[in-house]
């Protein structure tokens, strides 16, 4: 018998895995296979937020511009009440991660740094021209103070259910404060992809890698912040062709030498007509021994 912490291990690890957009399919799935709802519930609501923040969900309301949800825009979540800052607009809302849903908007008391500020807002322009350029459609891009850096987030999901396949990019990049001295700092980032194939077969593809850019901030501010997404810019398609070129390999060999081969008659098996086969009829009126 387990006891509840062990289930609440194995209720979060197998939620936190979930596919992109299919975080309910997988609850629905949890929820047929135990007899502790009032757990398994529990154990949603908090294993939901963290996925929301690692996943980067986007989220789109008439009172805010199109957002991500992460942990580095997260002001509070006290009394279970999510609330974010959407720093674009300089607006905070609360949000519900069950319901999915904006509750409320409302304006930004807290005190902002000026200078941190300004830097976001000249990342932020150039961050936009890059994320309509690359992403177009799919792709939301945020730039959040956290912790006396700005952070880039670049989130893109598309959702194919009819066609059965879901995906979604997540990226971040941990850049310093801006100084007119001109001095090289190191831009970290990660990103991270995950692709989820369920027609006819069920295949996922996950691959993330680390960087650390070295740039050389520029003493003009809209110069060093166009410099640094340049320089993202080449990192992110740099990653992407090499993506590309993986995936041609696994099709052209790697798939390839997966498949079993024929046997030795050199045809498939037609299975709706097995019973008309030679071998399967001498093998039923074999005889008896």
């Amino acid at each position: 018998m387990l006891d509840k912490e062990t289930k609440r291990h194995i209720y979060a690890s197998l939620l936190q895995q979930s596919p992109p957009g299919e975080f309910n399919a997988v609850f629905d799935d949890l929820r047929t296979m135990n007899n502790d709802m009032t757990l398994l519930n529990e154990q949603c609501e908090t294993t939901l937020v963290e996925y929301n923040h690692e996943n980067f969900l986007p989220v789109a309301h008439a009172e805010i511009q199109n957002t991500l949800l992460t942990k580095y825009n997260l002001v509070s979540n006290e009394n279970d009440q999510y609330v974010y800052i959407e720093p674009k607009s300089n607006k905070l809302f609360s949000y519900d991660h069950v319901q999915r849903s904006v509750q409320e908007v409302f304006p930004n008391n807290h005190a902002i740094d000026s200078a941190l500020d300004e830097w976001r807002a000249a990342l932020q322009k150039h961050l936009n021209s890059y994320v309509y350029e690359h992403y177009q459609k799919n792709g939301i891009g945020c730039v959040f103070i956290y912790e006396g850096n700005a952070i880039i987030c670049i989130g893109s999901h598309k959702y194919q259910r009819r066609n059965c396949y879901n995906g979604r990019w997540c990226s971040q990049w941990t850049i310093a404060p801006f100084s007119t001295k001109r001095t090289t700092h190191a831009v970290n980032g990660r990103i991270n992809v995950l692709t989820h194939y369920y027609e006819d077969g069920n295949v996922q593809m996950s691959s993330a890698k680390n960087f650390t850019l070295n740039v050389a901030y520029p003493t003009d501010m809209d110069a060093a912040a166009k410099e640094i997404l340049k320089q993202i810019t080449e990192a992110e398609s740099s990653y992407l062709v090499n993506m590309q070129e993986k995936f041609s390999t696994f099709s052209d060999q790697t798939f390839k030498a997966l498949r079993r081969p024929l046997p030795v008659t050199r045809t498939k098996m037609d299975w709706s007509k097995v019973h008309s086969y030679r071998m399967i009829k001498d093998a039923a009126y074999a005889p008896q021994y």
